[in-house]
């Protein structure tokens, strides 16, 4: 099951059944609205599927050569990004065909960070260490970019929760200052499941409640 909600008033909108998508580990898939159609995709039995949940339909099943480590939609809806223990490519949304790949040179459990995914560009980090790679798979059939992964950080950074695997305390730090600015307390400290862009803190607890919390008006 997938829902979306309004979160102006906390009501849920829509949900939609997708078949196939059970025990879905929750760093194999992504959703992201396009043209005013949720896109919902997965990774199972070695193979990436996209599900039109509009259409309510299987749009395509692309198969992998090997296990994902995480996996992401891009920004502009036009890319699919997929990370194994060697590398990151991209998938065209539109046409199915990889459109770049790139050799990896970190080390240890690697996730791709949703905060520095747009139409090309792609960021790594590693649970392991403060390492990072950022590469630019815009143009199709050349060689990838690498860039600057601190390029388009946003002013405050989330600590925390699934992908950095903590025991503790999940909080958001100023990336000027290096402080930190709010921390989850309480039933709320350690989420099984978050999302964050900057702006929106989103988590998910295995209670089955969701936090939802705006930061331009908790930290102007």
């Amino acid at each position: 099951m997938v829902k979306t909600w309004d979160i102006s008033t906390g009501l849920c909108k829509a949900a939609f059944q997708i078949p196939d998508a059970r025990d879905v580990y929750l760093g194999d898939s992504d959703a992201k609205m396009i043209d005013g159609r949720l896109i919902f995709v997965w990774f199972k039995k070695k193979a990436i599927h996209i599900w039109d949940t509009g259409k309510g339909e299987l749009l395509q099943s692309l198969d992998m050569r090997s296990e994902c480590r995480s996996l992401r939609i891009s920004g502009d809806g036009s890319k699919i990004f997929f990370l194994d223990r060697e590398s990151i490519q991209a998938w065209s949304m539109w046409t199915w065909e990889p459109v770049g790949e790139v050799k990896l040179g970190l080390e240890g459990e690697l996730y791709l960070d949703s905060l520095c995914i747009d139409s090309s560009r792609v960021r790594i980090n590693s649970r392991d260490s403060s390492a990072q790679e950022g590469w630019d798979l815009g143009i199709s059939g050349s060689s990838p970019i690498p860039f600057d992964p601190s390029t388009g950080r946003p002013h405050l950074d989330f600590i925390g929760g699934a992908d950095w695997q903590t025991d503790g305390p999940s909080w958001i730090r100023d990336t000027v200052t290096g402080k930190k600015v709010f921390q989850l307390s309480g039933r709320y400290t350690e989420p099984y499941d978050v999302q964050w862009d900057g702006r929106y803190l989103v988590a998910g607890y295995e209670s089955g409640e969701v936090l939802i919390l705006d930061f331009c008006d908790m930290y102007p």
